[in-house]
């Protein structure tokens, strides 16, 4: 809570606000978000989980033999699902998210459908350059799953950096990572703004948490839900809109926001499958394999240790 209280403090002092999307996701903003992957606008979810199960035993054969499959971010952990049987005696899995309850609750079911395996879910933020929750073996076999295109949530510095870090903290030998590509305008905005409102709920529940975490009193009606497409920077940003002069007052500070005044929450970068390889080359990694769906959706990649 104290890293909570600190960052949403500076990110609210500052002339152009803004406030970490890691914080959408406690208990129920990660049920929010588990219903946003089951909306019909939300096409990153579905399409990836037809890449995973269309080529699982390819998949499963580049991963190897007894894999350590660790899965930072892993939300529901149902993808990694889609081809875990296709792995050859993989050793263990280790789900890592910032939100502890709803990993330990969701690993439940997952361990009663795969008994074979042994699994630890931990919580832990991966943003930061916090120690690991578990020892490291470098000699074994570490592939990182990292499903959801969440490498689009960090700015591309950040993403050069987080994937450096799988290779030097993790040790990791190859990365299965999910990267959304760029497409048609409309589609990307639906996908972040539906007609539900599940994701203006979703992008809300950071002030949610602000009341009930760190004492704040915030009005959530008083802010409305953006999604609007940055085409130079080739992201979405979503963004929570003042109505009208608010002040959110958390552990004894007031903060003023200004009618029509903008809290940036969360960037979501698109690649070509050309920009996401000179990412990964930059970061120390070369594409092994890329699948891609008929529609150019979506990518999933297969990223291993550049020589």
């Amino acid at each position: 809570m104290k890293s909570f209280l600190k960052e949403a403090s500076l990110g609210l002092s500052k002339k152009n606000k803004k406030l970490s999307s890691k914080w959408f996701y406690d208990f129920h903003g990660s049920k929010l978000f588990e219903q946003i992957t089951k909306l019909e606008e939300y096409y990153p979810t579905r399409t990836e989980r037809k890449i995973l199960k269309d080529n699982k035993i390819e998949i499963a054969n580049r991963i190897g033999k007894s894999a350590v499959l660790i899965e930072p971010g892993a939300g529901d952990i149902k993808k990694i699902a889609i081809f875990l049987s296709n792995l050859d005696k993989p050793k263990k899995f280790i789900p890592l998210d910032i939100s502890e309850d709803y990993m330990t609750k969701i690993s439940q079911s997952f361990k009663r459908k795969f008994p074979k395996v042994a699994i630890t879910p931990k919580g832990y933020d991966f943003s930061g350059n916090n120690k690991l929750p578990f020892k490291i073996n470098s000699s074994e076999n570490i592939i990182i799953f990292f499903p959801g295109s969440t490498i689009g949530n960090f700015e591309k510095k950040d993403a050069v950096k987080f994937l450096k870090m799988l290779k030097s903290k993790f040790k990791a030998k190859k990365i299965i990572i999910g990267v959304d590509l760029v497409k048609d305008i409309p589609t990307l905005i639906s996908a972040y703004d539906d007609k539900k409102g599940v994701t203006a709920k979703f992008n809300k529940n950071i002030l949610q948490r602000i009341n009930t975490e760190l004492g704040g009193d915030v009005n959530l009606n008083s802010y409305k839900h953006l999604a609007i497409y940055n085409k130079s920077k080739k992201r979405i940003e979503m963004r929570l809109k003042s109505k009208n002069n608010n002040t959110i007052r958390i552990n004894g500070s007031k903060y003023l926001i200004k009618k029509n005044e903008e809290i940036h929450t969360e960037n979501s970068h698109k690649y070509t499958i050309k920009s996401f390889k000179n990412l990964a080359n930059e970061a120390g990694w070369k594409i092994e394999k890329t699948w891609v769906d008929n529609k150019k959706l979506f990518s999933v990649h297969c990223l291993n240790l550049a020589l």
